[in-house]
């Protein structure tokens, strides 16, 4: 059985490779091998301090590991590519079931790529005799068992608990203080610099090596001073901690195919007084909507998680100049966790094409919905913060950004819901795992750049103007962008929504103009081989199909790269200067003379906006383009 596991899953990832997926699992791979070169490196390298080989490279293998367990979380799903429910009606015991699915586990790339990190253990046992080699040679083997099978635990746990809210709550703080940490930890520069020339403190050291990912450095280690009790320990208990995972996963996997899924307990009728008119009942729904829909409560969550801790986590190097803006932070991962308002509620929009006049009700009704949710976190965790901190100068800036992104927000949210939908399953058809949510990162990529563009305003009435200019500023840019952004919704969407509501239900575009009847032409048979398939980059979603290979590229490198001149080298630094509370860190302009760090600031900014202005120009006049052929 394990056999045949095996030769299906290889069939299965053979036959996928092509389009998207091939470039996915290319650029991945290459990434992936790039970054165990990287911890080979870490392991061969001769520092100053002998400690710091094993104290790295316990942190990276640490980081790694983390990575498996938490990835499904972040990215969606895990490897499902043999799903147990394949073979539920199938004559086959738990445990050759269980066998052959944890054997077909380690079929792969990450498995592969793993492996190769992790060969870090004989690199840094190289040096410690042949005893430590075969050591840390058992420790690899080891190592990659326990990660793989703890990893299809962890994800098989998460997949049990985001069936409740409980658990959406749980799973949504992980995968933000995850990607917080990643956003924010260079803050921690100035750790890991004094770190590098004084070694690691005792209890990080300590820590390293007492989790499972440094057990197997701890053998190798004690395997080169000759203490082989310890270091037979530390392989056993690799051993035992492998094979827990593995029964635990096969309890998990039978659960999983045996219990059936409750539908809910039920939800006793309540009033909504307020909620008389179209508009208001369209929002009480939405209120609803995001307190009962797990995804959508899965969402609210991992926007105040994030925001708590970007925020927080300068806190260990004593920086507090973050923390006047969590809520405004929250503001902006709430519009970018927003955009796809209509893909979410999938063919239930088939309602509001029946019934004449709801489209505009519907904007404005989860435009007002929306901002009952935003706006009351935003104004509480900004002016708590600026109270808990005491920066009361600062108020010009929340006064002017808070309502200027919330009208903002409200506005694009529903505007690129209906603009650039993505097709999901309906919400009384999903499995309820919530790591499987069809998150499209691009649309969230483009969401934090239109919505943080909409405070621009604001911001230069603050930063130019007088003390008055802000808060009106703010106040009617956000006022008139949430009007108007709503009724450009509500326009598009009475014009197109059997076009939407077709792209809903079978996943396709419609398609382009003379597309048809160029297919559908009477042709001599082809007798030719049908030519090989290029890889789906996603071009054609993101409208840069027609656009020439440099004006792809430079659309691709200038939204991608604008944001470390504008907000890493422009904006944090500003505030610091602003607030006073200075942290060189890797800020350009911090490290220049006094005369010249305003001047470098702004250049950096401008250098930003002129990639981001550029980079969204030239995308949306070929978005437009493309848009117009396929129209």
């Amino acid at each position: 059985m394990v056999g045949v596991l095996i030769r299906m899953k290889l069939a299965l990832q053979r036959n996928s490779m092509t389009g998207q997926r091939a470039a996915q699992v290319i650029v991945g791979g290459a990434v992936g091998l790039a970054l165990a070169g990287a911890v080979l490196l870490l392991a061969g390298h001769r520092y100053a301090i002998e400690s710091l080989r094993f104290d790295l490279l316990g942190a990276a293998l640490a980081v790694w590991t983390a990575g498996w367990l938490l990835g499904p979380a972040l990215f969606g799903g895990g490897d499902e590519t043999l799903r147990p429910e394949h073979f539920a009606l199938h004559a086959l015991s738990p445990r050759a079931l269980t066998a052959g699915l944890a054997s077909a586990a380690f079929v792969g790339i990450a498995p592969v790529v793993t492996l190769v990190a992790f060969a870090g253990l004989v690199v840094v046992a190289a040096g410690s005799g042949p005893g430590a080699i075969a050591v840390g040679v058992l420790a690899v083997g080891l190592q990659l068992v326990f990660t793989v099978l703890s990893s299809r635990l962890v994800t098989a746990v998460l997949g049990q608990v985001m069936r409740s809210r409980t658990g959406a709550a749980l799973a949504a703080c992980v995968s933000a203080a995850v990607l917080a940490a990643l956003h924010s930890g260079w803050v921690l520069e100035p750790l890991v610099r004094t770190a590098l020339n004084t070694g690691f403190p005792s209890p990080f050291a300590t820590s390293v090596h007492a989790l499972p990912s440094g057990w197997g450095l701890t053998a190798v280690e004690a395997a080169g001073r000759g203490d082989w009790a310890a270091a037979l320990a530390a392989l056993a208990g690799l051993a035992v901690l492998g094979t827990g995972c593995l029964y635990g996963w096969a309890a998990l996997m039978r659960r999983r195919l045996t219990t059936r899924r409750a539908n809910g307990r039920p939800v006793g009728a309540t009033t909504d007084r307020w909620a008389r008119g179209p508009v208001t009942a369209v929002a009480a729904r939405e209120l609803r909507t995001y307190s009962r829909d797990l995804q959508r409560f899965h969402f609210v969550c991992f926007a105040l998680g994030y925001a708590l801790v970007f925020c927080l986590l300068p806190l260990m190097v004593g920086a507090s100049v973050f923390l006047p803006w969590t809520g405004l932070l929250f503001a902006l991962w709430m519009s970018a966790i927003s955009a796809n308002l209509y893909g979410e509620d999938g063919t239930e929009l088939w309602g509001k094409i029946m019934i004449p006049g709801a489209a505009r009700h519907d904007v404005r009704g989860r435009q007002l919905g929306w901002l009952l949710v935003t706006a009351p976190p935003t104004v509480i965790l900004t002016v708590g913060m600026i109270a808990a901190t005491g920066r009361y100068e600062q108020w010009p800036w929340p006064v002017a950004l808070v309502p200027a992104l919330l009208g903002g927000g409200a506005g694009v949210s529903v505007l690129v819901s209906v603009l650039r939908p993505v097709p999901l399953t309906d919400p009384h058809r999903r499995s309820g795992n919530l790591l499987d949510n069809g998150t499209d990162f691009t649309q969230v990529l483009l969401m934090l750049i239109l919505t943080a563009a909409t405070a621009a305003p604001a911001f230069f009435a603050v930063r130019l103007g007088p003390s008055w200019a802000g808060p009106v500023v703010g106040v009617v840019s956000g006022a008139a962008l949430a009007w108007l952004l709503g009724r450009m919704a509500a326009a598009r969407l009475r014009s197109t929504a059997p076009e939407l509501l077709h792209h809903f239900r079978t996943g396709t575009r419609p398609a382009r103009k003379g597309g048809e009847s160029a297919t559908t032409r009477l042709r001599a048979p082809d007798v030719s081989l049908p030519p090989l398939r290029r890889p789906d980059l996603g071009l054609q979603r993101l409208g840069l199909d027609l656009a020439p290979a440099r004006q792809r590229l430079y659309v691709i490198v200038s939204l991608t790269l604008c944001w470390v001149p504008l907000v890493a080298q422009g904006v944090v630094p500003a505030i610091m200067l602003s607030t006073g509370e200075i942290n060189r860190s890797w800020f350009l302009a911090l490290h220049l003379p006094d005369g010249l760090r305003w001047p470098t600031i702004i250049a950096m900014m401008g250098l930003g906006l002129v990639l981001l202005t550029s980079g969204l120009a030239t995308g949306l006049y070929y978005l437009v383009k493309s848009r117009s052929a396929g129209a």
